[in-house]
């Protein structure tokens, strides 16, 4: 793929996601994140991350969750990652589920 196709797919994913729509501001959060196709920037990335989060996005939900458990550029909020966690594990997101199930372990609780 050129570099004229890649900066066409930036152009239309960046417009997009500016246009509010979750999934793409879920994806353009993961090029921040990562650096593919534009300069790594990790706030950012979290800022598309949580834009997408906040439209209900399950993946972002639980991406920003993970952020959060973390303590990776935000402050360690493990109880904003336990809620996001619950959210995206409602619709369905198996690794969200999979991620509470270990905070429950870790805690002592059962299944």
């Amino acid at each position: 793929m050129s570099s004229r196709d890649d900066q066409q797919k930036l152009r239309v994913l960046t417009e997009d996601a500016e246009r509010g729509i979750a999934r793409a501001q879920r994806l353009l959060a993961l090029r921040f994140l990562r650096g593919r196709g534009v300069p790594r920037d990790l706030g950012l990335g979290l800022e598309w991350l949580r834009r997408a989060a906040e439209q209900g996005h399950p993946q972002a939900q639980r991406d920003l969750g993970e952020f959060l458990e973390h303590g990776e550029g935000l402050p360690r909020n493990d109880a904003e990652a336990r809620r996001l966690y619950h959210l995206a594990a409602h619709q369905g997101d198996p690794i969200a589920l999979n991620h509470l199930r270990r905070l429950r372990r870790a805690d002592g609780e059962t299944d």
